[in-house]
C-alpha cells in the first residue's frame, strides 16, 4: 500500500513518530519551515514567457464532500478557506503565476514535474480529476477529517488509496483561513499524483502552487479583487 504522510502547515516541520501513521515503504513527504521568498515568475519580456491567453482556462468548483470532526468555528474557518481558494484558482493571475513559475535554478519548470511543462500542470490542475475520482471534472473535492493527538508531531496525513485528508486539531486551531487554503491546495495536488522528493523541495508543484495560493488567498480575504 502506498502511503504518504503530509503535514498541513508550511510553518512547521512534521516529525513522523507514530507507527500507525508511518508508511511501510517509507514513501513519505514532510513539510519544512515557512518559505520566506515568494515563488518567482518570468517577466513578460523574457523569451520563455507564456502569454496566458494562449492557454485554455478551465473553471474549478471547490467542494467539501465529507467533512468530519469540525465544530462550528472550525467549519467557519474552513468555509472561508474554500471560498478564497476557489477565487484564487479561477483567476487569471493564478494562471499566469503557474504558467510562468520560475524555480530557484531559474528554470521555467516545477521540480518533480513528471515530465510535464508548467502549462500541462496547469491544465491537469484545472481539469479537476483526482486520481481516485476520475468522474468529477471541474471540481476540487475535499474529504476532510479533523482528529486530535496532543503529543503527536504529525500535522496531517493522507494516503494514495483513500480520499480523506486527516488534519490534527492541535495545529489546525492556530491556522488562519489563507493558511488553510494554501495547505488544502498542497494536499489536493498530491491527489492529482504530484509529489516532492523531500520537505525541502519547495519548487515542486504541491509546495510552489500551495505558496502561490496562500499569498493570493490572504489578499482575497482582505477584500482584494483578483483578475
Amino acid at each position: 500500500m502506498k502511503k504518504w504522510i503530509f503535514s498541513l502547515s508550511v510553518l512547521l516541520c512534521a516529525s513522523i513518530s507514530n507507527s500507525h501513521e508511518v508508511s511501510h515503504n517509507h514513501n513519505q513527504h514532510q513539510h519544512a519551515q515557512e518559505l520566506t521568498v515568494a515563488p518567482k515568475m518570468l517577466k513578460s519580456t523574457d523569451a520563455r514567457y507564456v502569454e496566458p491567453y494562449t492557454v485554455p482556462t478551465g473553471h474549478l468548483a471547490v467542494k467539501g464532500m465529507d467533512i468530519k470532526g469540525f465544530d462550528s468555528a472550525s467549519l467557519e474557518k474552513l468555509e472561508k478557506a474554500f471560498a478564497a481558494l476557489e477565487k484564487v484558482v479561477n483567476s487569471e493571475e493564478f494562471k499566469n503565476r503557474v504558467l510562468n513559475f520560475v524555480n530557484t535554478q531559474g528554470k521555467n519548470q516545477f521540480a518533480s514535474n513528471k515530465g510535464l511543462t508548467n502549462a500541462e500542470i496547469y491544465a491537469r490542475f484545472m481539469d479537476g480529476r483526482e486520481d481516485l475520482q476520475q468522474n468529477t471534472p471541474g471540481e476540487m473535492n475535499f474529504f476532510l477529517k479533523l482528529y486530535y493527538k496532543r503529543y503527536s508531531k504529525v500535522i496531517g496525513w493522507t494516503s494514495g488509496d483513500i480520499n480523506t485528508i486527516n488534519i490534527n486539531w492541535k495545529f489546525f486551531k492556530g491556522y488562519k483561513p489563507h493558511n488553510v487554503a494554501s495547505n488544502l491546495a498542497h494536499e489536493w495536488i498530491h491527489k492529482l499524483g504530484f509529489g516532492h522528493k523531500s520537505a525541502q523541495e519547495h519548487d515542486s508543484a504541491p509546495y510552489a502552487i500551495g505558496y502561490i495560493v496562500g499569498q493570493m488567498a490572504e489578499r482575497v480575504l482582505k477584500g482584494e479583487e483578483l483578475h
